[in-house]
């Protein structure tokens, strides 16, 4: 692996605690990256290291990017993980905070040298973040899934023990050999709605990192980011507000979502998937057009009707 530390990036860390988001595949509405991003901030996080090279990134699909001033080319920027640390007030740990393009190459041995990584500084516990498209409403708690090194800590979580199976990420193979390293490994995965998939959702992020503040003990500055995500609900309130048709879909969600999570009397413990709360038919949508017409609202360039 090629890891690049800057002059004192060398540290003696105490116990670190590491927190992983890649981009892309594994983060739907930049929701785990937001995260990490976050936190950075916050924290005043100070990078130690980046991890790049050709070997792990497919520059067709993760091309570098260009930099000019004043029609003058002055750089060129390749894709590159950034390792950084900081020390949360209050905390007893370390913490490193791990961002970058998920690799596009050679997977298996970049997860391997990950590990080695993870040894070399010492880390005590793993945490990897994710987010997913979902059909959620925007209106209610983001859910969170998780999955854990051992079935005590996965009931510790406090979230719904992940069942999915299917095509993975990083995400998925580095908790696997980081478990099988002997590595306290979690991962946590918001589900965001897909009808409002373009980032930022600063909901799901607050849900994010107000588990992290739970389970921890961490003290994460959020009456910002509250407020953004109050004003991202009232954005996509509005739109919703403009058409019939999302209105009635978003109210599908959210009673499928209150049924399956045991809301109101007589709920059937095992609903109907396939139905909305009140025992009709979800209705029929084109997923792609709802999704295209709150973009379209959001920025501000729905069609006004014809006069007259």
């Amino acid at each position: 692996m090629t890891v690049e530390w800057t002059p004192d990036g060398h540290l003696d860390l105490e116990s670190p605690v590491m927190i992983v988001a890649f981009e892309g595949w594994n983060d739907a509405a930049d929701v785990a990256t937001g995260s990490i991003e976050h936190l950075a901030l916050n924290w005043e996080a100070r990078q130690i290291a980046e991890i790049g090279g050709d070997d792990f990134f497919d520059y067709l699909d993760q091309r570098p990017i260009v930099r000019h001033k004043g029609g003058v080319s002055r750089s060129v920027e390749w894709p590159r993980i950034l390792v950084s640390v900081c020390r949360p007030d209050g905390f007893d740990h370390d913490v490193l905070l791990v961002r970058g393009p998920e690799p596009g190459l050679k997977w298996r041995r970049f997860a391997s040298e990950f590990v080695d990584l993870v040894d070399t500084l010492g880390v005590s516990q793993v945490v990897l973040l994710g987010a997913f498209l979902a059909d959620v409403p925007h209106t209610r708690p983001v859910p969170l899934t998780g999955t854990a090194f051992n079935r005590q800590r996965m009931v510790g979580m406090g979230v719904r023990a992940s069942d999915y199976e299917g095509p993975t990420g990083m995400t998925g193979v580095l908790q696997q050999l980081l478990t099988e390293a002997g590595v306290p490994t979690l991962s946590l995965w918001a589900g965001v709605p897909h009808y409002v998939a373009a980032p930022p959702n600063p909901r799901g992020t607050e849900a994010v990192l107000s588990w992290l503040v739970e389970n921890l003990g961490l003290a994460v500055p959020m009456d910002a980011l509250r407020m953004q995500s109050r004003t991202w609900v009232a954005k996509v309130d509005a739109a919703a507000g403009e058409d019939e048709d999302l209105r009635d879909y978003i109210q599908s969600l959210e009673d499928q979502m209150d049924d399956e999570n045991g809301v109101g009397v007589g709920v059937d413990p095992e609903p109907d998937r396939g139905r909305a709360g009140d025992g009709e038919t979800m209705p029929l949508v084109d997923g792609e057009a709802i999704a295209a017409e709150f973009e379209r609202f959001l920025r501000g360039e729905r069609d006004e009707p014809d006069a007259g």
